[in-house]
């Protein structure tokens, strides 16, 4: 079921990428395919999947580390909101995308977060 904010790469014959930006009584969606509304959802990466609360605290979270020009800095930042966020269950989806960005970002960089926190039961030693 789409939500606000889920990006629409293409619907029947209108090939323009666009975002969700309406739901209808009817079950239609009015789908805006201006840059700026799909970058109000998906400045960092691909967030359909998450409430439209959701995408904006992630989009919130991303808006102040990535603030910092140093990505390793971002990377040690991402992983502080990742293990404060993850206590609580309601969580789960912005750190699952959090660790997606996580994850490009350590691509791109070619470096680790310094510290990061991780279940006992998983570590292979």
């Amino acid at each position: 079921m789409a939500q606000i904010g889920d990006l629409v790469l293409k619907s029947g014959l209108y090939t323009e990428p666009g975002v969700v930006t309406q739901k209808k009584d009817d079950g239609s969606v009015v789908i805006d395919t201006e840059p700026m509304s799909i970058n109000k959802f998906h400045r960092y990466s691909n967030t359909t999947g998450l409430t439209e609360k959701e995408k904006n605290r992630f989009n919130s979270i991303l808006d102040e580390i990535y603030q910092k020009e140093d990505d390793v800095e971002k990377l040690n930042d991402i992983q502080k909101e990742i293990d404060v966020l993850k206590v609580d269950p309601l969580n789960k989806n912005i750190v699952q995308y959090l660790r997606n960005q996580q994850a490009v970002l350590i691509r791109q960089a070619k470096k680790l977060p310094r510290t990061y926190n991780w279940d006992e039961a998983q570590l292979k030693t």
